[in-house]
């Protein structure tokens, strides 16, 4: 009896296969000199679950734990997750993980129905991971797979030292990101908001970065962990206190003649907008005397389809903030909705410059900034153009009429005494181009 308690506790139950606490067991000390490693992910699971029914999908489970267990000979399978398998195998004769995907495809019947199966896959050598244990390595297989998705079905990658350089740096954001935000490690720096046609600075974007065991991360490094923590609520209104004191400091300063027109721009996340207290917000504003005209909130557009947020920002637009939608694209936005959304300004994504400069066909994507600079002049929205580099870019918002613009052609992103100096030194001058 206490056999069987101890083998049911290491197998699954559906397939028959052994389980994620059998393979730390079975290979806890193990030497995995040559040993190869195939992950597994069935790509679209929860939804075929749906589609399908439980019972259904169950047996396609079955079905795909069969053809592992035959797929290469002398391969230890186990069944890591829901809809996650691990191969390890010693063979010599590599097991070809493209041919696997090909020989799941149509491999499941049901009712004379064959489901399409779709699978992700992750392949590693021990021999490039020496050192690693296999929770390790299994943690690595599946982040890589997670990140891989992001680019559709069916892909294959073969794991390597970046992948692990990437893991293992966000291994570290999230092992420290609740200690930095504790002991305030997180703190603003700030890119100009510029006239195109004049270069007076109107205003800054406060964005964030953090000091992480001697290195500087940009939001790009941290940003998807704090929203999933939550902890980007707290990042946020430190950064907007943070930011309102240095736009007090500016217009207290006598040395600096600020624009009448200045404004300070914060971003506020979908956490952040969720839970936002307005009154405290009101307070902090009365605090440091500025007014909520002078203060820019910076929204995704994603963020404003959920009920709740879509109020919270209405509430704030009537106060008398200024809303931004931020890194709208052809890409990533949507038309839809942009009549109903309570926004002053759009933001155009850096990328969509990028893909001006970078692209060969040039008036093809020209046509494409041209348009949704226009799409928003149509709703009579103001346009801010985003990642400017070089005079050419500044000469194409121009020619658009784009006013406001951002980019390291006028400023990166800087600490509070290198951008009042970039104030008091700036001249309202038109730039030849």
């Amino acid at each position: 009896m206490d056999k069987q308690i101890v083998s049911d506790a290491y197998h699954d139950d559906l397939t028959g296969l052994r389980n994620l606490k059998s393979l730390y067991s079975s290979y806890h000390d193990a030497d995995l000199t040559d040993y190869h490693f195939i992950y597994v992910d069935i790509d679209d699971y929860n939804r075929m679950t749906m589609v399908f029914g439980v019972d259904i999908i169950e047996e396609m489970l079955v079905t795909i734990s069969e053809t592992l267990v035959e797929f290469c000979g002398k391969t230890d399978v186990f069944r890591v997750g829901n809809d996650q398998f691990l191969l390890v195998t010693k063979n010599k004769y590599y097991c070809e993980p493209e041919e696997l995907q090909t020989m799941l495809k149509y491999k499941h019947t049901h009712n004379e129905m064959k489901l399409v199966i779709n699978v992700s896959i992750t392949a590693a050598h021990y021999a490039d991971f020496k050192g690693d244990s296999l929770e390790d390595i299994h943690k690595l297989l599946h982040l890589i797979t997670d990140l891989s998705k992001a680019d559709g079905r069916n892909t294959l990658i073969y794991a390597n030292q970046k992948h692990k350089e990437h893991y293992l740096k966000m291994k570290e954001i999230e092992d420290n990101i609740s200690e930095g935000v504790k002991n305030k490690d997180f703190y603003p720096v700030y890119r100009p908001y510029v006239d195109t046609f004049n270069s007076e600075i109107i205003g800054f974007e406060a964005v964030s970065r953090w000091r992480l065991n001697g290195k500087i991360l940009k939001p790009s490094s941290f940003l998807e962990i704090a929203n999933w923590t939550g902890l980007i609520s707290k990042i946020d209104m430190d950064i907007f206190k943070k930011g309102l004191e240095f736009f007090k400091h500016l217009k207290e300063n006598d040395s600096i003649n600020l624009s009448s027109r200045f404004k300070a721009g914060f971003n506020f996340s979908e956490h952040t907008l969720m839970n936002l207290d307005i009154d405290k917000i009101i307070d902090m504003l009365k605090q440091h005397d500025i007014a909520a005209k002078n203060i820019i909130i910076e929204i995704h557009e994603l963020s404003v389809l959920d009920k709740k947020i879509r109020q919270q920002v209405e509430n704030l637009y009537e106060l008398g903030f200024l809303i931004i939608l931020d890194e709208y694209s052809n890409d990533t936005s949507s038309l839809t909705h942009l009549s109903d959304f309570t926004v002053d300004v759009l933001k155009l994504s850096e990328t969509l410059l990028q893909d001006v400069n970078d692209s060969e066909e040039f008036k093809q994507k020209m046509h494409i900034y041209e348009f949704l600079v226009d799409i928003a002049k149509k709703f009579d929205l103001g346009v801010i153009a985003a990642g400017l580099k070089t005079k050419k870019d500044l000469k194409l918002v121009r020619q658009l009429g784009v006013e406001i613009a951002q980019g390291k052609f006028f400023k990166k992103p800087v600490d509070e005494e290198e951008f009042s100096n970039f104030i008091k030194h700036n001249k309202k001058t038109r730039i030849r181009v």
